[in-house]
């Protein structure tokens, strides 16, 4: 990709402009950029990054941001085929430990709990053994005859709040690394909403739902995006601290780091 760094830092040269106020204007770091001009792509986390960061680039310089990561495509192609057989080939010789610590997890819960409700019967009767706690009164079956002018009595208060109480989306966090967050959604309906909101002054966006790509561009300061969502969806965030995400009304915990972190939701 050595022809397309050298046009745009041939294009920056003539413009007069340094990486450091590129950066100021794209918020992409320094590093990636060096990287973009010396045509070393391996530092991106992902090459969909990298076309977003190369958009953000042209356009800082007044070009035209689509028309040249069109014109260069084929460069991104060649490199995206190079680590995909990178990666089935890396993924062969690893094994996925993830859903064995999940399993784990889950059954060291389970074991708590039953271990908690044990205790409790256990000490219970221990205090009855003592004479600490009073047994059970016996329940005395009683027939009542009902007056003429006698009306049925309206459900209480607790019953009706009880029976309006609307389901609440429940959301896990499942994993966390420095370039990859992961939650676990059991939504309240058939489908549940997220809404991005831009708390920041920019970040570029490449993003997934149900598998298909939605958005792919440049958010700026006060711009939101509400997205139904089935099954998953998956967010990759040039710079996360700028952007606020909401599921179902409740906010997720912001990132800090200023590094592309991608956010992946999925029942």
């Amino acid at each position: 990709m050595n022809e397309l760094g050298e046009f745009l830092k041939s294009e920056r040269l003539k413009k007069g402009m340094t990486l450091e106020e590129i950066q100021e204007i794209t918020k992409i770091r320094t590093r990636y950029l060096k990287a973009i001009e010396d045509g070393d792509f391996s530092v991106m986390p992902a090459m969909v990054y990298a076309k977003g960061f190369v958009k953000s680039y042209a356009e800082a310089l007044g070009l035209d941001g689509n028309e040249i990561v069109k014109k260069y495509e084929y460069l991104f192609k060649e490199k995206e085929e190079e680590n995909l057989s990178k990666a089935k080939s890396y993924k062969k010789t690893t094994l996925d430990l993830s859903w064995l610590f999940s399993a784990l997890k889950k059954a060291l819960v389970s074991i708590l709990i039953i271990g908690i409700i044990g205790y409790g019967f256990y000490y219970f009767f221990a205090q009855i053994k003592k004479g600490l706690a009073p047994l059970p009164p016996k329940q005395e079956v009683s027939q009542t005859v009902p007056e003429k002018n006698e009306t049925p009595s309206a459900p209480s208060t607790q019953e009706n709040v009880t029976s309006t109480v609307s389901p609440k989306t429940v959301i896990e966090k499942v994993s966390e690394t420095s370039k990859k967050i992961e939650y676990k959604i059991s939504p309240a309906s058939q489908s549940y909403k997220v809404e991005i909101n831009m708390v920041g002054e920019k970040c570029w966006f490449s993003i997934k739902v149900d598998g298909n790509v939605v958005y792919e561009g440049l958010m700026t300061a006060g711009m939101m995006k509400t997205f139904e969502v089935k099954n998953d969806i998956t967010i990759l965030m040039g710079y996360p601290p700028a952007v606020k995400i909401s599921v179902d009304g409740e906010e997720l915990p912001a990132v800090s780091s200023p590094s592309p972190v991608t956010i992946n939701i999925h029942t």
